[in-house]
């Protein structure tokens, strides 16, 4: 598979990505914004502007200049791009079909090691071990602690395969060498730690918190179990991830990780503390406080001048939304692979993670609906969520106004309209403690069928609006009118 190798630098370094940020005018450096709050805050604000820049924040009070941290990473669709190691020109769709393409030629790499690298610039261990030592943010007002683990790779590796797995897990600091780790049941690094912890073990981790985009990118979506995360990375870029064995067990770390907390985690029926509130994804505080697994941090890595990556989940439209490339490629491939034909594109709004858009050229009654289920059926489409929306062809299902306008004047709820039950988390806001309580973790969905009616398609009333073709006409010759 072809790669430029400065776009996969841009994907993999997050200095790299930072400085091309720069570049285009898209980060802005704030500086004396205290930990916290102030970071938080600010973030959200920033999220909801209408240019969308990454935050840089420096000279945080209490701690030296240059202990950063880096929020707002992708907020802007323009960095998206970047942060896959794609041409910066693709957008919307078309990001998900190149994504798509890869995936469907994909052939796993696995990472390069190497003996050195930027992340083992400084080293502490044991009594010099101090998690505190680093800006991280308290983000939210009801937080329970600060979180230097928010846009982060956790990385373990089952004891008995050596498969070694990085998932996006909430890390919250206890103190200067204790860290909690939020973790869902059957994710598998909780599978993996399950495994240490019935035989009475610690589990090792490692918390990389200042990681390129592209690990999120790779740690936040459903990748077959026994196929790590830096293999899918490398099959995704083209050329494989570098690593770098840690001291005390041996785990691969980023490369160019800015900082990474080593330890272990013991069975948490001997040592659990208090972890969160949070408020989390969906934009609530929906899994309280409660009793969770903690990493005893026994060696700290980081790059001078480190940088912590934070990505404070904030209600779901000010969300990032990096992630949906490859959750929308990898439901469209389960879909052409389920023979359902004629899937014109997949797209998650922004505006509600609970939300699957959905676009096919309708070729037989039923066909809709259909595509509908398929989704459900799938790994990365099929929990939480509230609401697929199908939709014909002319719609731009990345454009919200055009979608719900195919909802306003297609839908008929009483005869296009099917409520599923679907599996839930313990972050949906709609479960009731009781159901918490009882494990009944299942939600409900609702599949709106906002196409014209495949038997009276034709007679159904044409819209008034200009062709897209007529459109990229007039762009073409006017488009100068439109520059500010």
């Amino acid at each position: 598979m072809e790669n430029d190798p400065h776009a996969v630098k841009t994907a993999t370094d997050l200095r790299a990505f930072i400085e091309q940020s720069r570049r285009a005018g898209e980060l802005k450096e704030i500086k004396g914004a205290e930990w916290d709050l102030e970071i938080g805050a600010l973030t959200e604000i920033f999220a909801g502007a209408d240019a969308s820049p990454a935050l840089l924040f420096d000279e945080i009070p209490g701690y030296p200049r240059g202990f950063r941290v880096l929020s707002n990473i992708c907020h802007a669709t323009s960095r998206h791009p970047l942060a896959l190691g794609m041409a910066p020109e693709i957008r919307g769709v078309e990001l998900v079909k190149e994504v798509k393409r890869r995936l469907a030629e994909f052939t796993p790499i696995a990472p390069k090691f190497v003996n050195d690298a930027p992340a083992l610039e400084n080293v502490a261990r044991g009594a010099d071990v101090n998690i505190l030592k680093f800006p991280a943010p308290r983000w939210h007002a009801q937080d329970g602690g600060r979180y230097i683990g928010t846009f982060d790779a956790v990385i373990c590796q089952d004891p008995d395969t050596g498969y070694v797995n990085i998932g996006t897990y909430r890390v919250q600091v206890h103190d200067e060498k204790t860290a909690g780790l939020f973790i869902i049941p059957g994710k598998h690094g909780r599978l993996i730690a399950e495994k240490y912890w019935r035989r009475g073990m610690p589990c090792p981790f490692l918390v990389a918190c200042g990681v390129p985009p592209s690990m999120i990118a790779a740690s936040a979506v459903g990748i077959p179990w026994g196929m790590s995360e830096y293999e899918f990375l490398g099959g995704l870029l083209g050329t494989p991830v570098t690593v770098v064995k840690s001291e005390l067990y041996g785990l691969p770390m980023p490369a160019y990780a800015e900082i990474v907390l080593e330890g272990s985690a013991p069975p948490p029926e001997t040592s659990a503390r208090l972890e969160g509130p949070f408020g989390e994804w969906p934009g609530y505080y929906a899994s309280g406080a409660i009793a969770g697994p903690i990493v005893n941090v026994q060696a700290i890595y980081h790059r001078n001048d480190p940088i912590i990556t934070g990505d404070p989940p904030l209600k779901t439209y000010l969300n990032s939304d990096l992630y949906m490339y490859i959750r929308a490629a990898n439901i469209w491939s389960s879909m052409d692979r389920a023979g359902i034909p004629d899937v014109q594109g997949i797209w998650f709004p922004r505006q509600g993670r609970f939300v699957v858009a959905v676009a096919v050229r309708q070729r037989y009654s039923g066909h809709a609906k259909q595509a509908g289920h398929a989704v459900l059926a799938t790994r990365d489409g099929g929990r939480d969520v509230r609401m697929v929306i199908v939709v014909d062809d002319d719609i731009d299902i990345t454009n919200v106004n055009e979608l719900l306008w195919a909802v306003a004047s297609r839908w008929d709820p009483k005869t296009q309209s099917e409520i599923v039950d679907v599996p839930a988390s313990v972050l949906n806001p709609t479960l009731s403690p009781e159901a918490k309580a009882k494990n009944d973790l299942v939600g409900s969905c609702i599949i709106i069928d906002a196409c014209r009616p495949f038997h009276w398609i034709e007679d159904f009333p044409a819209p008034s609006a200009i062709s897209p073709e007529y459109k990229a006409e007039m762009l073409k010759r006017w488009g100068r009118s439109f520059e500010k």
